[in-house]
């Protein structure tokens, strides 16, 4: 008799101290932030080459291409 109410007293704090879902979550996962687009730019920006303007042939004539900087 002691042990079905031991048992039946057990079941209820078992239950409340199991982990629920959103806990669980930020244990699995705890840094869940999307990425900052500002170190993405300067990154860009940091990146890039000048090509030097050059005559190019366009339809039997030359055209002028002017210099420009070539993010990569």
């Amino acid at each position: 008799m002691n042990r079905i109410i031991a048992a039946i007293v057990a079941i209820p704090v078992l239950v409340a101290s199991m982990p629920k879902q959103a806990s669980a979550l930020s244990v699995v996962n705890p840094n869940v932030q999307k990425p900052q687009v500002g170190t993405l730019l300067a990154r860009l920006t940091q990146r890039r080459r000048w090509i030097r303007g050059r005559w190019i042939t366009r339809n039997h004539h030359r055209v002028w291409v002017k210099g420009h900087y070539q993010y990569y």
